[in-house]
């Protein structure tokens, strides 16, 4: 039995790779240097830089796949370490301009897998596109799938979620 479907923000939700893939006038986002990501957030306003990401055209239609499978789903995105207040201020007023569709609950945590499971070790799923937390929270207990929105497609994701519930 599955208890909550997470959803990542930035990659998942929120086309942050590819605004950062625009501002750098790059093929895609690959071609992007550690040095120059680490540049666009020291660089950025954070909470500016959040607030006015692009949203993914499917995004609400994602949310709203999951709630029909599932009843409900969360959002759990870490905050920029060097500006947690600012990225959380951003994050949050992104969800409340775009998501349509509200979660039942926000958490802005950079240790995700913490959420892997609830109390009584029913695990949780978590979709998000940064391989080391789907690997952390798989080792935490919980299911993780990697999925990137400009990557990956809406029935990919359905046949994964499938899966899982299986």
């Amino acid at each position: 039995m599955i208890k909550a479907i997470i959803f990542d923000m930035d990659g998942v939700l929120a086309d942050l790779f590819g605004h950062a893939k625009n501002l750098h006038d790059v093929e895609t986002y690959r071609h992007i240097t550690r040095d120059q990501m680490d540049k666009f957030f020291y660089e950025a306003d954070a909470e500016h830089l959040f607030a006015n990401l692009p949203m993914f055209p499917n995004a609400n239609q994602l949310l709203q796949m999951v709630v029909k499978m599932f009843g409900g789903y969360q959002i759990l995105s870490s905050p920029l370490r060097f500006d947690k207040e600012g990225s959380v201020r951003g994050k949050s007023a992104w969800i409340a301009a775009h998501i349509t569709v509200p979660a039942d609950k926000e958490i802005f945590e950079h240790e995700k897998y913490i959420y892997a499971k609830q109390a009584d070790g029913t695990p949780n799923i978590l979709i998000d596109d940064f391989r080391l937390n789907i690997n952390l929270w798989n080792e935490h207990g919980g299911i993780g799938i990697k999925w990137q929105n400009d990557e990956n497609s809406l029935d990919e994701l359905k046949q994964m979620l499938i899966a899982a519930k299986a």
